[in-house]
Parts: structure tokens; sequence; C-alpha cells
């Protein structure tokens, strides 16, 4: 018996996750004339809502200002990304800004 509560202890307790869902809403602002272009890849959508499961709020507010990061420049003006951890809203929006070319 001993032996198999070592086991479970040893291999499946470590394997659990005690992580909470970590929830992004993101709303973009396109540069003008370019919004076909800028929300194509979201189905046409925005905001837009993206989770993931990570193990605290530091995680979560670490994925949500990445996720803030403008990388198509050009077509995106503007980019908001506002936190939740486990529906709790963490109060806190990242911003960054592109010129429009």
């Amino acid at each position: 018996m001993k032996k198999i509560i070592l086991f479970f202890m040893l291999l499946v307790l470590p394997s659990l996750s005690f992580a909470g869902t970590c929830t992004i809403i993101t709303h973009r602002k396109a540069c003008p004339g370019k919004e076909l272009e800028t929300f194509k890849p979201y189905d046409g959508k925005n905001p837009t809502e993206d989770s993931k499961s990570l193990p605290n709020i530091e995680a979560c507010l670490k994925f949500a200002e990445k996720s803030s990061k403008i990388i198509r420049r050009g077509t995106l003006h503007e980019k908001n990304v506002r936190a939740y951890y486990n529906d709790q809203d963490l109060e806190k929006t990242f911003t960054d800004n592109a010129e429009c070319h």
C-alpha cells in the first residue's frame, strides 16, 4: 500500500495543474483604409478574446503585455489589451501605438 501512495505522490501529483485561466481582450484600431486587411486574421472581429491556462496573475500580466505589441506595422494604429485572471479584472490595460503609412 505504501508503494502505491508513493507512486501516486511522485508521478501523479506533479502533473496536476493548479493554473488559472488568463483571458485577454484585445481592441485594435486600424490605420485609415486598412480596416479589411487589419481585421482579416481575426475574421473581421474587433475586439477579440483569447484565453490561456497560466500559473498566476503575474504570468497573465506578462502574457497581456507581450500580446499588446504591434507586430504588423503599417496596418494597425493602436492596440489595447486588458487582462482577466479567473474572470477577475486585473485593472491593467497595455497599449501600443504605431504610425500609419
